[in-house]
């Protein structure tokens, strides 16, 4: 089963910019959402979580942000190899 990945992210965000190449670079496949168009998606997501830090990924069933779950690029690409392991 091929897991989704969902990025929320917005058009100003220099960060959510970055992570997307990232995950380009890696051959990653996600979606993209912009949250001032999904706003009560991602209000619901960011109350859940306490915190509303862009650009916020959710795989796996589990949402991960900037600074809370990954601390680079390079660190978030790794949670996701090892999450497709299992």
């Amino acid at each position: 089963m091929k897991k989704e990945i969902t990025i929320y992210t917005n058009e100003t965000c220099p960060y959510c910019k970055t992570i997307k190449e990232k995950l380009k670079e890696e051959n990653i496949n996600f979606v993209e959402k912009d949250v001032s168009k999904v706003t009560s998606e991602w209000n619901s997501i960011s109350e859940l979580m306490g915190i509303a830090q862009l650009p916020t990924l959710a795989f796996d069933k589990e949402y991960f942000a900037p600074g809370r779950d990954f601390w680079s690029p390079e660190h978030l690409v790794g949670i996701i190899k090892e999450s497709k392991k299992s």
